[in-house]
């Protein structure tokens, strides 16, 4: 009987329920991801985007939120049935051709992908610390293959990024009420008018792609795999 099969017969009322606490412990791929996705391409597209466009293009949030939570939620219910990341499931269900395929267009997205996040890293160290933005991308080269190669680094990359992640927000809510907040009513206009001002296509399907990244979903199961989640875990949330 395959894992499939098995999850099948299994009976959701029989599956111990989680306290909370239990499930707080368990979302650390969530927040790893979310440190992938606000990055220097999010942050700089979104930038480009209300600096050019003003409100007019928030809309875009409805459906980066619709793709993304599609993506989300079927490559990590694929690997919590499977009991496989999404690359390893392809390939033992469909076979090596259709699991090579995916896995080179994978890569390719992820290179151009890393390629901006590492610019934009150095560009930051710049910023912060005055150093030349290409000795800065090589830290972060150099912080990358240590990673890689290193075992048990997991956690310490997860608990990193939530602390990254919480001053981002801080900063965020900062500048938002330091700039006097938003208006409402162009927010509004900009959520419910739905067309793409004169030269914003670009920029903005720069932002759509950044944002609601299928590589992403296919990287949190290998996250999860880490984080040793199995299948009962779906019927926890």
């Amino acid at each position: 009987m395959n894992n499939l099969e098995k999850t099948s017969s299994t009976v959701p009322a029989q599956i111990e329920k989680l306290p909370f606490s239990q499930l707080i412990r368990r979302i650390g791929p969530g927040i790893v991801l979310t440190g992938v996705v606000v990055g220097p391409g999010a942050i700089t597209t979104a930038s480009m985007l209300g600096a050019d466009y003003g409100y007019s293009l928030l809309w875009l949030l409805i459906p980066i939120a619709f793709m993304g939570i599609t993506f989300m939620l079927t490559t990590y219910r694929i690997s919590m049935l499977t009991g496989m990341p999404s690359i390893e499931a392809i390939r033992h269900y469909y076979g090596k051709v259709a699991s090579g395929f995916v896995g080179v267009a994978t890569f390719l997205a992820c290179l151009f992908f890393t390629m901006g996040n590492i610019s934009g890293t150095g560009a930051g160290m710049n910023l912060v610390f005055g150093i030349d933005w290409k000795l800065g991308a090589l830290i972060m080269i150099a912080v990358m293959i240590y990673c890689y190669f290193s075992k048990g680094v997991y956690s310490k990359v997860e608990k990193g990024i939530t602390i990254c992640i919480v001053a981002m927000i801080i900063a965020f809510y900062i500048t938002l009420v330091g700039t006097g907040g938003p208006d409402w009513k162009a927010s509004g206009e900009g959520l419910t008018h739905w067309m793409f001002p004169a030269g914003s296509l670009v920029t903005a399907l720069g932002f759509i792609s950044t944002n609601a990244s299928l590589t992403t979903g296919i990287y949190g199961t290998y996250l999860g795999k880490e984080k040793k989640w199995k299948k009962d875990d779906l019927f926890n949330g």
